[in-house]
Parts: C-alpha cells; sequence; structure tokens
C-alpha cells in the first residue's frame, strides 16, 4: 500500500515571512521553499514524538466527523518508533568511528583542533553534528569567521589575545537566499542571506528577541533585523514555554543595524551535501525511508487506538429502554431480567488487528530493504553472512561518498581559516573503513592457538589483531 503525507502541512519552519513579492531580505526563494517540503518530513522523523504530537493535524489527520476530544486523546496515546533516527545516528557513528586525523602545523593540531566553534567542541564532535544535520537535509553549512582586528602587529599577538578563527554551524533552514555569478566565475557563490535571532538585553533583567537577516557578499556583510521583537508564548497553567510567535509585521518593517567588511576575497560558507542536485539545492538522502516511517506511525497509532477501544467492551442490553434508572455495572451487583431480556458484550474480531499488524510489519520490511536494518544493525529478518556483506557493498559505497564529502568540505574549512591567520593548513584524514565487525574472545583464542602452533607469525598475529581492532594502530599509540 502507499502512503501519503497531508500537501497542506503548517510547520514550524516556514514562517509567516517566508515568501514576498517585495525586495526584502527576510523573503525566501522558491529554491529554498522547494526544499523545506522535505525538511519538514525529516525533521518530523528525527524529531520524534513530542513534535508529531504538537503537529499531529499535518501528521495523524483528524478523521471525518471525529470529535476533536477523541482526536486529542489518541494523539496522546500515539508513540513514534524512531527508525530513520536510529539510521543516521548509525551512519554517522560508521562515518566517524575514527578520530580524524591532522597533520601540519601544531597551531592546529594542538589547539584548534580541541576548539573549533570558539565553544571548546573538539573536531570530531563538530564533525558529528555537521554530519547528521547534512544526513537530515540533504545539506548542512559552515560559516568559517574570523574576529574584528584587535589592534595586535603579529599572529603570536592575536593569539595571545586569542584572537582567532572560529567555525559557526549553519541550519540549512536558516538559508533564506543565494545568488550565483553568471558572468566572470560562472556557479561562484557572490550573495547569500542566513536567518538569526538577535537577544538584546531589556531592563535590569529582561531581554527582547529580534528577527535578523545576515546578508554576506565577497568582502563585506551586512544585518538587517526586524523592528518588532519575537514575543513567547506561555501556557498561563503552569508557565511553560509553548513557541515562538511573531508579532504581526510586513517584509517591510525591517532596517540595516549593521555592515562591515573582512579580508577574505570570497564567502566562507562551506556546504557539506550528502544529497546535492545543484548549488545550494540538495534532498534529504533518507527521505523515502521518512515517509515510511511516518506511514508505520500512523498505521501504529491507528492499531493502539483499536486496541483502546477494543479492550473495553461495549455491554449491550436488550429489552431496556432509555427510562430505565437506577442499573448498576459492578462485580458487587448482581442483575435481574425479565422474560426474553438479553445482556451481552460486544467486541470487535481480533481479525481486524491481524490486518493492522500485517501492514506495519510490511512497513518494517520496506525500511529494511532500504538499507535501515544494515545500518542500524536492526535485523527484521534472518541474513546469512553472505547477504549481509552483498548488504554492506551498496551500504559502504554511499558511507564512502559521506565520507569523502566530509573529508573535502573540512578541508575547504581549514584552508579558510588558514587564510585568515596567514599560515599553511592541516591536512585534514577521515578513515574509509566502515567494517564493525571486531575480533571477539573466540577468535582471538583461535589465532592465539595459531600463534602457538606457528602457523602464523608475530608480525601477522599483531596485524590481525590491529584489523581487529583489539589493538591499536603505531599512529594511535601515544608516546610516553
Amino acid at each position: 500500500m502507499t502512503y501519503a503525507i497531508p500537501g497542506n502541512i503548517r510547520t514550524n519552519i516556514v514562517s509567516s515571512t517566508s515568501a514576498g513579492g517585495d525586495d526584502s531580505p527576510f523573503t525566501r526563494t522558491r529554491a529554498v521553499l522547494d526544499m523545506m517540503k522535505g525538511w519538514e518530513i525529516m525533521k518530523a522523523v528525527t524529531e520524534g514524538t513530542d513534535y508529531l504530537r504538537q503537529n499531529s493535524e499535518a501528521f495523524l489527520p483528524l478523521e471525518p466527523r471525529e470529535d476533536y476530544d477523541a482526536y486529542l486523546a489518541r494523539v496522546n496515546r500515539a508513540v513514534f518508533s524512531p527508525f530513520t533516527q536510529r539510521l543516521i545516528r548509525a551512519a554517522t557513528g560508521l562515518v566517524l568511528r575514527k578520530p580524524i586525523t591532522l597533520t601540519g602545523d601544531p597551531y592546529w593540531t594542538e589547539m584548534f583542533k580541541m576548539d573549533v566553534d570558539g565553544c571548546k567542541s573538539d573536531l570530531d564532535e563538530y564533525a558529528r553534528r555537521i554530519l547528521m544535520c547534512s544526513l537530515i537535509y540533504g545539506q548542512s553549512h559552515i560559516l568559517v569567521d574570523y574576529p574584528a582586528p584587535s589592534g595586535a602587529r603579529s599572529l603570536a599577538e592575536e593569539r595571545a589575545q586569542d584572537r582567532r578563527p572560529y567555525w559557526i554551524e549553519v541550519d540549512p533552514t536558516n538559508l533564506y537566499g543565494w545568488r550565483l555569478d553568471r558572468e566572470s566565475n560562472y556557479g561562484n557563490l557572490i550573495q547569500v542571506r542566513l536567518a538569526e535571532k538577535a537577544v538584546l538585553p531589556s531592563g535590569q533583567f529582561g531581554e527582547k528577541v529580534f528577527d535578523q537577516i545576515r546578508v554576506i557578499e565577497p568582502g563585506r556583510y551586512r544585518i538587517f533585523r526586524k523592528t518588532e521583537q519575537i514575543e513567547e508564548m506561555y501556557d498561563v497553567a503552569d508557565g511553560s514555554s509553548v513557541g515562538d510567535f511573531e508579532v504581526a509585521t510586513t517584509n517591510k518593517d525591517y532596517k540595516q543595524v549593521e555592515s562591515g567588511n573582512f579580508s577574505l576575497g570570497e564567502i566562507p560558507l562551506v556546504t557539506i551535501y550528502s544529497g546535492k542536485t545543484e548549488n545550494l539545492v540538495s534532498k534529504p538522502p533518507l527521505l523515502d525511508i521518512a515517509y515510511l516511517n511516518l506511514a508505520h506511525f500512523q498505521r501504529q497509532a491507528d492499531l493502539i487506538h483499536s486496541l483502546h477501544v477494543a479492550s473495553q467492551p461495549m455491554l449491550v442490553m436488550e429489552g431496556y429502554d432509555d427510562q430505565t434508572k437506577d442499573l448498576a455495572i459492578s462485580v458487587n451487583y448482581a442483575m435481574a431480567t425479565q422474560p426474553g431480556n438479553k445482556i451481552y458484550y460486544v467486541e470487535p474480531a481480533s481479525s481486524a488487528f491481524d490486518a493492522q499488524s500485517a501492514e506495519i510489519k510490511e512497513l518494517q520490511m520496506q525500511m529494511a530493504t532500504l538499507g535501515i536494518s544494515t545500518l542500524s544493525q536492526q535485523k527484521f529478518v534472518a541474513e546469512s553472512a553472505d547477504a549481509r556483506r552483498l548488504d554492506r557493498v551498496d551500504t559502504n559505497s554511499m558511507l564512502a561518498m559521506v565520507s569523502m564529502e566530509l573529508e573535502q568540505k573540512l578541508q575547504k574549512a581549514f584552508n579558510l581559516s588558514a587564510e585568515y591567520v596567514g599560515i599553511e593548513p592541516p591536512e585534514v584524514k577521515i578513515s574509509r573503513d566502515f567494517d564493525i565487525e571486531r575480533l571477539i574472545g573466540q577468535d582471538i583464542t583461535a589465532l592465539t592457538s595459531l600463534f602457538d602452533q606457528q602457523v602464523i607469525n608475530r608480525e601477522e598475529f599483531r596485524d590481525i589483531l590491529v584489523q581487529g581492532e583489539v589493538l591499536p594502530t603505531a599512529n594511535e599509540v601515544k608516546p610516553e
């Protein structure tokens, strides 16, 4: 069977300022709006149960003539199974299961690698977040920034002042638009617009939040800010936040609040793709699995609701009218009836539940066929060792592509950072070893026996243990 998500999705991504015909920096381009349709689906399957319940009318539609209170009860019983999220985490873990290696100037290997964003995120942690974001949306972005000049006369003085490049994670949903050079350097990025939140102090203890757009062009930037602040809605019962809403504004209600120049002759935005279709345009690589995951959620919600209803059989009393008073049904009461009256329970046949369960299992099989079982290490069907190896051929090719893309774009980010500080960039290497079948105790015992019998020599014994990740590689051994 085929399942579809309703077309009119009210999203948390798309705001009232997403589209417009005026010349406003807050206007999203058509290419961005087209991508956001898939982004919302991916956001739903990665955020999970809470997000789907909050946006239930988009992903679990209200049935015709269904009472709204009953609908809310059905929504609150629905639970999402995060197949797609587990797949993304597993793929990220396979690509980055070994540390990223840097070779070059100690400035990069000793200092920058341990704090790439100015918030004490090491390179491996930062790369995991970037890669997961790319697998979710089909792209992710790194903005390479550098603090404004401070009067330092040398690189050593700048380092002493802790002035250094740092990387900013840019969520794809904050990309509002761009322009490409169609003349001299065809395809080069010449303008990009990024959405931000400006948090400004208000009074002695409060703060105000404003929407703003950062427009970046080669060598310069501008910041445009909405003139009305973003308000936050609170539940009056317990004071908990229930989301942001925007004070009624138009795209014209903004002003330029800042501008400046930077030394690079290009826009320091690095895009990591996992499903590129053209420059800055992509498709989430796991979108098909996400649709199946949502269909699985819908069918599972139907089954949970049906079981809830069926677990409370309906009492039928034939021969009684609505005027009958003072009837009490309990284990402590007996009921006397007139001749011809009947009292019995009605409950649905179990065959209806069997059909729903079969649909759910079929959806699980479809997700497994698309690769979720291989990467998440969860098997819905038994497989031979040869079948698992064949499955990994396609998996590894996809992982290798993602790994090479991440490696190249991290290298690009380091190259831009090096231009800021005037030193040679490091060389970035990401392991392509995605095999997670490590040696276990029985394997080691057997190998030891072969070594004792002189079937294999010492060097072969060690090489096998290194490949099986029992022993570290030579470059992983730290000198004392």
